[in-house]
């Protein structure tokens, strides 16, 4: 009996190992090291000084628990400066601004301003590692006091890279968790991070374990890494 617990144990272990090596040589060697370090100073420090007496995968949990608590504090943290491993992830906010789109009121009449127009120019790296360009725009009423605040409040929001090798390596993972599908499926449908919120739902509802390599890399870049 103990033969057969052995051999189960080392055949998950190696299945798992063989998906984080899947996984690696995708992203490449410079963003691996990237992110390992990310993850380390988020264990060692961000975690470490919210909850000085617990392990790290209670702390984790408490992180977790907090979230479902609404209490985003710490997500409050500094914004990541750009790297070759962020702009494959996502894409960045390059340029924001508002203006003003003026329609005709007909001849001999005043033109009027109808509404501002918030706009967004993002940048990220496609998979040769290229910078690309996108942009989006959004119409709001004629306040632009409004649209100046909605500027500012969301100028470090990003969007989901979904051309970028993060991706592609995620998608290749042989026997992806539950966890890791669901991660996939939920941001290639918004172009968005998942809300902390129902990310952490998920994690509690479907006992996801923390301790997992790819559990640990999925909540950092979702919830903190922005």
């Amino acid at each position: 009996m103990k033969k057969i617990i052995f051999i189960l144990f080392t055949v998950i272990s190696l299945s798992i190992y063989s998906q984080q090596i899947e996984f690696e040589k995708a992203l490449g060697k410079e963003n691996v090291e990237t992110l390992n370090s990310l993850i380390e100073d988020f264990e060692t420090k961000t975690l470490k000084n919210e909850y000085p007496n617990l392990k790290t995968e209670n702390a984790y949990k408490t992180f977790l628990k907090d979230i479902l608590k609404y209490n985003y504090s710490i997500l409050e943290n500094e914004i990541f400066p750009e790297s070759k491993l962020k702009m494959h992830i996502y894409c960045v906010p390059d340029s924001t601004w508002v203006k003003e789109r003026e329609l005709s009121a007909g001849a001999g009449k005043k033109s009027r301003m109808d509404k501002s127009q918030y706009i967004t120019k993002y940048k990220c790296l496609n998979p040769k590692g290229k910078v690309i360009y996108s942009g989006s725009a959004y119409f709001y009423s004629n306040e632009i006091k409004k649209a100046l605040k909605l500027v500012e409040n969301q100028k470090d929001d990003v969007q989901i890279n979904l051309n970028s090798i993060y991706l592609k390596a995620l998608e290749e993972i042989p026997n992806k968790s539950k966890f890791v599908k669901y991660y996939l499926k939920n941001i290639k449908m918004t172009g968005a991070p998942i809300h902390p919120f129902w990310m952490s739902n998920y994690i509690f509802k479907n006992n996801v374990e923390i301790n997992d390599y790819f559990t640990k890399r999925l909540i950092f870049i979702n919830m903190f890494y922005k």
